[in-house]
């Protein structure tokens, strides 16, 4: 039973609830393309749609830059670093607003501190989803319809060419019923597997007793 718990816990923790739903609806942030191309270049939104994957394949460091257009990662085939005086090091360490320590300059060179020794960083970026406590107005106005909330970019820059990793921000109405059906069906599956464990302890109990 204690093992039925635990997975129980386990589960909630790695199936969050959709971010900002209303009912089965959410927000969906959508990889458009990097305009104009680079080589080299892979990207990608995971499903829950606050993070960006951003690979590079080619010999030249990737620059993506933050908020204040400071340069913000360096990806490389030999890894990726972090510029530790960038605002955004600090904004994207939370899913809203985080707090920016006084020695944080946009207009400061970067200093450059390695994070990984992969070709590809994945980050939390406030650019590609809603960070509304409420929902958007358009939404609001009309929850029962899919809307395009924005379109979003995020600057970068491969040498001398710069870019822009460009996508959408979509409102889509019942986008999540899949997730909520999952949960569902785990629930129900962990209470058959409570119910036969405790039909087993009382067999053995009975058993045990005669």
């Amino acid at each position: 039973m204690r093992r039925c718990a635990a997975l129980l816990l386990a589960l909630a923790v790695l199936l969050p609830l959709p971010a900002h739903a209303d009912g089965f609806s959410t927000y969906v942030s959508t990889f458009k393309a990097v305009a104009p191309d680079i080589s080299g270049i892979r990207v990608r939104v995971p499903s829950n749609g606050e993070d960006i994957n951003v690979a590079n394949t080619g010999a030249t460091p990737l620059i993506v830059y933050g908020y204040q257009g400071d340069q913000y990662l360096k990806i490389t085939s030999e890894g990726v670093w972090q510029n530790k005086l960038s605002p955004a090091t600090y904004l994207n360490k939370e899913q809203t607003i985080g707090a920016i320590p006084a020695d944080a300059n946009a207009t400061k060179p970067p200093v450059w501190v390695k994070i990984s020794d992969t070709n590809h960083a994945q980050w939390h970026d406030h650019r590609i989803h809603w960070m509304g406590v409420s929902n958007a107005p358009v939404v609001q106005k009309d929850p029962k319809h899919a809307h395009l909330i924005n379109n979003w970019k995020i600057p970068i820059a491969s040498g001398t060419q710069k870019a822009d990793i460009t996508g959408t921000l979509t409102y889509q109405p019942g986008g999540h019923l899949g997730t909520y059906l999952t949960y569902g069906a785990i629930g129900l599956a962990i209470l058959v597997i409570l119910g036969l464990q405790v039909i087993i302890l009382r067999r053995r109990k009975a058993a045990s007793a005669s």
